[in-house]
């Protein structure tokens, strides 16, 4: 799945089964079991396909390379929808798609900890983020590099060049 779910839903089916099948002592209860294991993740299961697919169908049909000054890439109208569309995927549709992603706690509730966590995340990036004004205050800011994709390109044709070089 487009959002890397796959594993992550073997390790919950796998608790939940366990947790359906630690009871169960005899083969004849085993049916029971693996309907209750189908009753407590079908729904969970569903909505991650459905979000994964849903997200894997809008970045292959609907999106493209995102409009970029550095390199040539990223010119057709989808490159400039997706490029328009980011603050709202960024911001709106991925934190909800992560928000449920990670609601899920099959011990119970974590209670305060994502809240603490959180903040010691901030903190920390706060003071990250002010050294690093710091340092762009006295030493200034060089002009961003070129895309991932012009990177790449140029990082395949060094490896081309060394491989010609080895024969």
């Amino acid at each position: 799945p487009n959002l890397g779910q796959g594993g992550c839903q073997a390790i919950e089916d796998a608790y939940v089964l366990t947790e359906c099948l630690i009871n169960t002592k005899s083969t004849g209860k085993i049916e029971d079991a693996l309907q209750d294991f189908y009753r407590k993740r079908i729904v969970r299961v569903s909505i991650v396909q459905f979000l994964s697919r849903l997200a894997s169908d809008l970045i292959i049909n609907a999106f493209d390379t995102p409009w970029s000054p550095h390199d040539n890439l990223g010119k057709s109208w989808k490159s400039y929808l997706t490029f328009f569309w980011k603050p709202l995927l960024q911001y709106a549709i991925f934190p909800g798609q992560f928000a449920y992603l990670y609601s899920y706690f099959p011990t119970g509730s974590m209670g305060d900890l994502p809240k603490i966590l959180n903040e010691k995340w901030k903190e920390q990036h706060k003071k990250r983020s002010e050294e690093e004004f710091k340092r762009v205050a006295a030493e200034g800011q060089s002009a961003g590099g070129p895309s991932f994709f012009k990177t790449a390109e140029v990082t395949a044709a060094g490896e081309k060049e060394e491989e010609a070089v080895m024969q």
